[in-house]
């Protein structure tokens, strides 16, 4: 059975909040609302089908960490808002614990900014 997404708990963490702060005041509360929940329908999909182990394609990579220390996935997301290009878009630190059924996004930079591995892990540290 599909994982849905009112099934999960979502936590933005601070260091992300700031970047998705800008983009609801660029993309405007409705758009911003519904790009939200397509999120995290495609984050669901994805938790749906396996264990956080597997890359889909071009848009989760699964990291190497034990940043988290408390059991959480580490994943690297890219993800593209509406408008943003092929090559635009969000880049997130999503950690996901699954037992939990909760989903902390650590980091959130604008593809633009080309954030690194360890940029990646240093977000996770503190999810």
């Amino acid at each position: 059975m599909a994982l849905q997404r009112g099934e999960v708990e979502w936590r933005v963490l601070p260091v992300a909040a700031s970047v998705f702060t800008e983009l609801r005041r660029v993309m405007g509360d409705e758009a911003y609302e519904r790009d939200k929940l397509r999120l995290q329908d495609f984050l669901c999909a994805y938790f749906s089908v396996g264990v956080c182990t597997d890359r889909q394609g071009n848009s989760i990579a699964p990291m190497k960490s034990t940043a988290t220390g408390q059991g959480g996935k580490c994943l690297k997301v890219r993800w593209a808002t509406p408008g943003s290009g092929k090559s635009g878009g969000l880049r997130l630190a999503v950690v996901a614990y699954c037992d939990q059924k909760l989903v902390k996004i650590a980091g959130a930079w604008h593809r633009r900014e080309d954030p690194s591995d360890d940029d990646f892990f240093s977000a996770a540290s503190d999810a």
